[in-house]
């Protein structure tokens, strides 16, 4: 039975911070507020008429998602500033780009890379797969036991990193989203099959074949390729997300704004005290959903973000552990 609620527990984390679409998750925050005012009001802990309480609270809102708006739309100008440049440097980055995709295209196994993130990625994968296949069929007995079960060891590694990813991989949707190629490869652990690699080399430097130094080689290269991918695909998700983020909490938070705002004006006429007060509660939960509603839209996409981040934030060679950051 724990095992099951841990099960449950594990699926709705990854829902709610990496799967579901962030409308979706911003709605379900929502929904779970609006439940806690209702359960307030059940129980004459919310007001059920105009007060000077409320009349603060909303101002409080009034000028706090003001002031989230403006934050997160400098933020994401801050990013884009990051884009400009003169023709020169962006001459750069493209030529930058073409070389490191004609690096990777020498040693694939096919003559043209793909263009979308996802397909690109599944493409490493697979050669990278082909490569651990052709270790294991070298690793026939002849070496040295504890080699051989080390280069076992390696090999399962490499080839269960591939089998999720190219799973993950090899889906309509992955191909279509960016964050598809991103999620993929959230758990793959790159620094440590590299350090394995150089490792199994220096301390079996005389026992290794040369066809399998030449494998080593082409490993490495193709995990450096693939870090080397996901960070640049990171760079864009987030920079496109960002963007998101900003046009999306403009289209909602203005009319919140303009809700709150229209709540305050009429909160001190005399005239909203003859209305019943089932229209007084009512119009104030829809106004207390709609000034929560940007930071509801804010923290499903940060949930998202800073997780990606987290997952994201050493680069190869260098690991760093996971078990300090467990939320």
């Amino acid at each position: 039975m724990s095992d099951d609620a841990n099960e449950r527990g594990r699926n709705v984390f990854h829902w709610t911070v990496i799967e579901g679409n962030r409308f979706a998750v911003a709605g379900v925050l929502l929904g779970g507020i609006f439940v806690l005012l209702c359960a307030l009001l059940a129980v004459n802990l919310f007001p059920s008429e105009p007060g000077e309480p409320l009349y603060l609270l909303f101002s409080a809102f009034l000028g706090g998602n003001l002031t989230l708006i403006t934050v997160v739309i400098a933020i994401n100008q801050l990013v884009f500033s990051r884009e400009l440049g003169s023709p020169g440097d962006l001459e750069q980055r493209t030529r930058n780009a073409v070389e490191y995709r004609n690096e990777v295209q020498s040693v694939m196994d096919r003559e043209v890379s793909p263009v979308m993130p996802g397909s690109f990625l599944l493409v490493l994968h697979e050669n990278l797969g082909n490569r651990a296949q052709q270790l294991r069929e070298t690793n026939t007995g002849g070496e040295s036991d504890t080699l051989s079960a080390e280069l076992d060891e390696l090999i399962r590694a490499l080839r269960e990193d591939v089998r999720r990813v190219t799973q993950a991989l090899d889906t309509p949707a992955a191909d279509e989203q960016i964050f598809g190629a991103i999620a993929a490869t959230l758990g793959t652990t790159q620094a440590e099959q590299l350090y394995e690699l150089t490792r199994i080399e220096t301390e079996y430097a005389e026992q290794l074949s040369e066809e399998q130094r030449e494998l080593f080689e082409s490993i490495r290269e193709h995990l450096l390729h693939i870090d080397v991918a996901r960070k640049y695909f990171r760079t864009v998700y987030i920079t496109k997300e960002l963007s998101f983020l900003s046009r999306t909490l403009l289209f909602v938070g203005l009319p919140a704004q303009f809700l709150t705002a229209a709540t305050l004006a009429v909160y001190d006429l005399a005239a909203i005290e003859a209305l019943p007060a089932a229209a007084i509660v009512g119009a104030t939960l829809v106004a207390m959903i709609a000034c929560f509603a940007p930071l509801a839209i804010l923290a499903s996409f940060v949930l998202r973000l800073s997780w990606v981040a987290q997952r994201n934030a050493t680069v190869m060679p260098f690991a760093a552990s996971e078990k300090d950051y467990t939320l």
